[in-house]
């Protein structure tokens, strides 16, 4: 018999990063299940050490792969996947070092939200289904210990969550807790089935495991959460900062560069909005009391739930509709508008979107917080919409899993926050270059949210870096970007719950927008918009760095070429 001939590095590299991923997905069932793939329904990921053991011997068997394939070898498409491959087994590898799961209580992502928030894509409408939800619940107990035991050990070397994050996971278990088991959202996915061990599971499994939780949190840990919201204040809390500065821009910017970037944008769109007041009636020239007028007028709201939504769909469509003069290629999959659940509505952002399954058989869901939005402008969803819908996050989402000669961990990670936030925020300009929105108002309002994104800037570093407390962030949010009270509370407690992810989606937007001036500059006549987006998609999510390589040298006739 022949000898085989020796793999290519080509091929080695697509044997690895398919391995990779599975892996990945094994020891992470809930991002299997969140992508479509059924095979890990019934299980939880292990947060204990065994779990973190098994997580580092995969990045570290990753990198010494990765040495093993001269990337000197690799056309420039199997580079990038070589780069990206070593950047997320180093990222892991350091970030578990760090174990900032010693502080992981979060109002936003926590245990208490993310197993309600799961039924949204574990399958119910089976038996086959049910089951594996019910032996998911059954596992919960034992993901619940390991959970606590690591709050208790940050704890025990005085690294815990912020005393006002604590306060907020309390309210949500009593709201979980005061529900009876069988009416629990947990519980209502199997009321039409007659598949009562749900129920049971949600009553004898999860329900003591949430209250074990909430005695916790209640007793000793309560003093003991740190009364400092930065993550400076907990051992280790600079290094884990600068760490993740890197990590969610996946630039070297420092935090006193993003600072600094922050205030110049701010300054820059506060002077915009002022040149637009002359088109608002009875607009005056103090900002921040014209802003607060309009946001506080009920003439501007729209509190009807099934209107708001409404608006919503509107917004998409007409983003849709100018789709092909933005883009040479066009998703296919779907997407769709729904309102957030009443149980998590109250403590989530304004809307947001998740998207399709792998597989093309759920859409994206882009999902309007009505409880929130009865108490803004209408005018404001728009730009919403458009950030994380269409011609933002769906699109870009949607068109990365469509490209299947892509590794399936490049299409489907979400690893890379920079690229993928920072081109929904390019949008919510983009729809203003195509006309989308309606009026000065819904104008004022994507300034008013890119204004909010350069306070983001500014008060991420300002918290966890210069030792800003959360009052004088939510005032600096509300000074500059208007929230009202409340939004801007929920705002700051995101950041501090997720040190440097609110960085990422000025310093993406700021990437895709130097690299297309430089391009116009560069290629003059032949520059050409659509092809430029193309390219900046044609990769799936990818770090920031390796775009602005990409793009130094992009030229839209060698592109028709290839």
């Amino acid at each position: 018999m022949p000898e085989r001939a020796p793999l290519s590095a080509a091929q080695q590299l697509a044997a690895l990063a398919d391995n990779y991923w599975e892996d990945l997905l094994r020891l992470n069932p809930r991002l299997a299940t969140f992508i479509g793939d059924r095979r890990f329904d019934d299980r939880l990921e292990d947060v204990g050490p065994q779990g973190r053991q098994a997580d580092a011997t995969l990045h570290q068997r990753l990198l010494r792969s990765l040495e093993g394939i001269a990337r000197a070898d690799l056309d420039a498409d199997d580079a990038v996947t070589w780069d990206m491959l070593n950047l997320a087994a180093s990222d892991h590898l350091e970030e578990q070092q760090l174990r900032l799961d010693h502080i992981w209580v979060d109002q936003m992502d926590g245990p208490q939200v993310w197993l309600p928030d799961l039924l949204n894509w574990h399958p119910t409408e089976s038996t086959e289904g049910l089951d594996q939800l019910v032996a998911r619940y059954q596992a919960f107990p034992e993901y619940m210990q390991a959970y606590l035991a690591n709050l208790a050990e940050g704890q025990a070397q005085g690294r815990t969550a912020y005393a006002a994050v604590v306060e907020r996971v309390v309210g949500q278990l009593q709201t979980l807790l005061d529900t009876p088991a069988n009416a629990s959202p947990l519980a209502r996915v199997a009321l039409d089935s007659g598949k009562a061990a749900v129920a049971e599971a949600v009553r004898t499994t999860i329900y003591p495991a949430y209250a074990e939780l909430l005695h916790y949190l209640q007793g000793d840990y309560a003093s003991q959460a740190r009364t400092e919201p930065g993550l400076w204040a907990i051992p280790g809390g600079e290094e884990a900062y600068a760490f993740l500065c890197r990590k969610h821009t996946t630039t070297t910017l420092t935090p006193r560069e993003i600072h600094a970037f922050g205030e110049a944008d701010l300054a820059n769109l506060h002077a915009e909005m002022h040149s637009l007041l002359a088109e608002i009636p009875n607009a005056t020239a103090d900002l921040r009391a014209t802003a607060e007028h309009l946001f506080s007028d009920p003439a501007h709201r729209e509190t009807d739930r099934a209107r708001m939504v409404q608006l919503a769909e509107r917004s998409i469509a007409d983003a849709q509709a100018a789709l092909p003069s933005m883009l040479g290629r066009l998703p296919v999959t779907p997407c769709i508008v729904k309102p957030v659940e009443d149980f998590r509505e109250a403590d989530s952002p304004s809307a947001f979107y998740y998207p399709p399954s792998a597989s093309g058989d759920r859409p994206g869901v882009f999902y309007v917080n009505c409880f929130l939005q009865a108490t803004q402008p209408a005018w404001e969803m728009p730009g919403i919409a458009f950030h994380e819908a269409v011609p933002g996050h769906h699109v870009q989402i949607a068109l990365a899993q469509e490209r299947t000669d892509l590794p399936a961990f490049r299409r489907l990670s979400s690893d890379m926050t920079a690229y993928v936030e920072g081109w929904a925020l390019y949008t919510e300009r983009l729809a203003d270059e195509f006309g989308l929105y309606r009026g000065p108002y819904e104008r004022l309002a994507m300034l008013i949210n890119q204004a909010w994104r350069a306070c983001r800037l500014i008060i991420d570093t300002g918290l966890h870096q210069f030792r800003w407390g959360r009052q004088r962030a939510i005032n600096f949010l509300r000074e500059n970007a208007f929230l009202s009270e409340a939004n801007a509370a929920n705002e700051v407690d995101r950041y501090i719950i997720i040190p440097g992810q609110a960085l990422s989606y000025k310093i993406g937007q700021r990437e895709i927008e130097t690299a297309r001036a430089s391009a116009t500059t560069r290629l003059g006549s032949a520059f050409d918009l659509r092809a430029f987006h193309d390219e900046v998609l044609r990769y799936g999510p990818i770090p920031l760095s390796t775009l602005r390589q990409a793009l130094a040298n992009w030229n839209p006739a060698q592109e028709a070429r290839r």
